[in-house]
């Protein structure tokens, strides 16, 4: 059953599970087959959705030292399995695999976004991976995609969230939804809240951050997925254990309009801030050329 909840609402439900770590490729199935599950629990128990957000790994888990041997293609039958089911259900799906480049590099942490036709629409390449651990190839840019409802889609992944310049790109590549996918492990739940709420507040955009749960060779997961809106606010929250599905419902046109009403008063980190109320400035700040950080 579909139901219409209105122009400019975007409806979102975050998938928190705990992926298989995957030693073969059966496991990769193993985790893709509970995936296919989540997305038909998904639209059943949340009529009308647009989108559901996985999170980082949810093929392969984090799967130490083992990335070459579970390693996917583009053209893989797990995402192929992914972008048939996005189709059969017409909503629009986030994933995150490991992925195998054809032109023979190591593995890159990959996000993908597939639309409600089944396309693949946006590719991510995590920027920044996790020192030391994480051995991946890392991505050059964090681009922007259009997606349902006015939203502006831009994925980050994990460790990205600590890096306040991916945050950035994102937003000057024009987006008001940023998607945040994660094996976000413990001890570090404080961390997790707060790179969220501060990257939705500093940059103005909504964040739809979906972690996983569980325990693997080497971590635990701390759960905590959130749907954070333009002021920081957390809207949604799911427990820090246990598998869950986290709905909830945003505008990203609106944080568009407060953007373009209060530019250098949201994005606080904008240039042409300081001072821009001061009748001596004619109404334009200085910038950042002062700050000795970046004379340096």
């Amino acid at each position: 059953m579909s139901v219409d909840i209105g122009n400019g609402v975007l409806s979102a439900v975050l998938v928190q599970f705990a992926p298989k770590s995957a030693t073969c490729m059966e496991d990769v199935d193993y985790n893709t087959d509970r995936i296919l599950e989540f997305m038909d629990r998904a639209v059943t128990g949340f009529p009308g959705i647009d989108m559901i957000i996985f999170p980082e790994c949810c093929f392969q888990g984090m799967c130490p030292n083992l990335w070459i041997k579970v390693a996917l293609k583009m053209d893989s039958e797990p995402i192929r399995r992914v972008r048939a089911k996005c189709k059969e259900l017409g909503v629009w799906g986030v994933f995150d695999p490991w992925v195998k480049p054809d032109d023979g590099r190591f593995i890159e942490n990959t996000a993908i976004i597939i639309d409600d036709e089944g396309e693949i629409v946006h590719k991510y390449v995590k920027m920044c991976p996790w020192l030391p651990w994480e051995p991946t190839v890392p991505g050059r840019e964090c681009g922007v995609c259009q997606g349902p409802k006015g939203a502006k889609l831009a994925v980050i992944i994990c460790a990205d969230s600590n890096y306040q310049e991916i945050w950035r790109e994102a937003v000057h590549n024009g987006a008001n939804v940023i998607i945040h996918v994660s094996h976000w492990m413990g001890p570090y739940e404080a961390a997790w809240k707060l790179s969220n709420q501060a990257g939705a507040f500093f940059n103005n955009v909504h964040v739809l951050a979906a972690n996983s749960v569980g325990m693997d060779e080497a971590f635990v997961y701390c759960g905590n997925s959130m749907v954070v809106n333009p002021n920081g606010v957390i809207l949604a929250e799911a427990p820090l254990t246990g598998e869950w599905m986290l709905r909830a419902d945003i505008s990203p046109l609106a944080a568009t309009a407060t953007t373009i009403q209060a530019v250098g008063t949201n994005r606080v980190w904008d240039s042409a801030h300081r001072g821009a109320s001061c009748p001596d400035l004619d109404g334009f700040g200085l910038g950042y050329e002062d700050y000795t950080v970046y004379n340096k």
